[in-house]
């Protein structure tokens, strides 16, 4: 998503909020991406995360202030649209919790996937091995030359495709854990 894409989602999520803010919201977050360097290919999302986590934020932060200015005022327009925002959480709740759940339910399913290929294809790599023991000692035990050479020959076959599809694979996972944990630790130093 780019900074156009970006900012537009983010403005229909802060709709409901008093226009000065949303105005400030917008301005602030258009001179962060541009402070950021990003250009038109640079996916906004992957830096700052996704416009609905932003908005929610904004208009958390959007509340607390008026809660505030209304503490401080005591006036009727500020109680009004402290009330109306607590009213758009609440409302929004039905909706925005089933999705949250669901699409942890979806994330863990895909992980589970995931680990279930992994397994599956090491389990066809240490499968691959030992055919290939079998095969082997089968050609120690068949009767004639060329049936032995070929017993033995499929038997190292097979023995060498199961320890290099067991070493591919460990090599993709180390991977895959190295670039999953590493945008982990670098979101959290973004945080900080």
């Amino acid at each position: 998503m780019n900074k156009a894409e970006f900012l537009s989602e983010l403005e229909k999520r802060l709709l409901y909020i008093p226009a000065d803010d949303r105005k400030d919201a917008l301005e602030y977050y258009s001179e962060y991406i541009d402070d950021m360097g990003a250009d038109d290919s640079t996916d906004i999302i992957e830096k700052l995360g996704t416009p609905k986590d932003i908005a929610r934020d904004i208009i958390d932060q959007c509340t607390q202030k008026h809660i505030e200015q209304v503490n401080e005022n005591n006036s009727v327009k500020g109680k009004a649209t402290v009330a109306w925002l607590k009213l758009i959480g609440i409302l929004s709740l039905p909706l925005s919790l089933p999705l949250g759940i669901a699409l942890i339910a979806v994330a863990i399913c895909i992980v589970f996937a995931l680990l279930a290929v992994i397994l599956s294809l090491y389990i066809s790599s240490v499968a691959f091995v030992l055919v290939g023991v079998v095969s082997i000692v089968w050609g120690i035990i068949v009767p004639g030359f060329g049936q032995k050479l070929f017993t033995v020959g499929i038997g190292l076959t097979l023995m060498g495709a199961g320890l290099l599809i067991f070493m591919l694979i460990t090599y993709v996972f180390k991977l895959l854990s190295r670039l999953i944990f590493k945008k982990k630790g670098s979101k959290e130093d973004q945080n900080e």
